[in-house]
């Protein structure tokens, strides 16, 4: 069983992961969920990876994507992502950012959220919630080939 470095995470992207999101993550591992088969980050690399990236993608995008958002790597399906605030261990809320209609949505309580995410996983996203959540996760995406004059979809430049 894999167990997750949350202090080498907090170092590296410079935030505090919410309590919600430990005994998620945690959960999902000892119960053997294939974390990585949903594209949702599944250890500490993905999810410094994919913050790091969803930081570099979207730091001039509308709505700005903030240093103190945590990406868990579960996006709604239409390139929207979920997100914690990660500035307390305490932080208890989801929120949703948006590009289309740009803007951030609030979602509710992380505690639910994640509860949610479990039963769907549980039934391997054959639950009654499978469409309302798809795996963001930009570092667990097969590897592509570098593509010339690559333009970023949220700010219209090259990437």
């Amino acid at each position: 069983m894999t167990t997750v470095d949350w202090a080498q995470v907090e170092a590296e992207l410079g935030l505090v992961v919410p309590r919600a999101y430990r005994d998620f993550l945690d959960i999902a591992i000892s119960r053997g969920y294939d974390l990585r088969r949903f594209n949702i980050c599944h250890d500490a690399a993905s999810l410094v990876s994919t913050n790091n990236i969803r930081r570099e993608m979207l730091r001039d995008a509308e709505p700005r994507w903030c240093h103190g958002y945590l990406d868990v790597g579960v996006g709604d399906g239409c390139g929207n992502y979920f997100f914690l605030h990660a500035n307390r261990a305490d932080d208890d809320t989801v929120q949703l950012w948006a590009h289309d209609p740009s803007g951030i949505e609030d979602v509710g309580s992380a505690t639910e959220f994640f509860a949610e995410l479990l039963a769907e996983l549980e039934q391997g996203f054959e639950g009654s919630n499978r469409h309302r959540v798809d795996g963001s996760a930009v570092a667990s995406m097969p590897a592509r080939p570098p593509r010339a004059n690559m333009i970023n979809p949220f700010t219209g430049k090259p990437i």
